[in-house]
């Protein structure tokens, strides 16, 4: 961490507490039958998804039970988020938050 101008610099500006702009959001525990499909189209009334991916077990193929959803603005990411969180999908409770970038050391 480095003073530079005034200003923290090497800081995420999560730890600064500023927001992050994504326009992804990650959606957990989801049914292990969830098709890319099934989450555009639940997703999809929130704004337009230019992406739904689900994530799977690179040996098995099997699905992991979490997956990104990627709308075209934050406003419509945002919507999704406080209108999905704890909801029901096929029978699960499932969690869904703005997408997080990778974490650099």
């Amino acid at each position: 961490m480095m003073m530079r101008g005034g200003r923290l610099m090497g800081l995420s500006s999560q730890v600064l507490g500023m927001r992050c702009f994504s326009t992804e959001i990650f959606v957990s525990r989801l049914s292990f039958y969830t098709t890319e499909e099934e989450l555009k189209d639940i997703f999809s009334p929130f704004g337009n998804v230019k992406e739904a991916r689900l994530m799977r077990d690179r040996q098995t193929g099997r699905m992991k039970g979490f997956g990104f959803v990627k709308y075209s603005s934050q406003a419509e990411a945002d919507k999704a988020v406080k209108a999905m969180n704890g909801r029901i999908l096929r029978g699960r409770l499932v969690f869904v938050e703005m997408a997080q970038g990778p974490k650099s050391e």
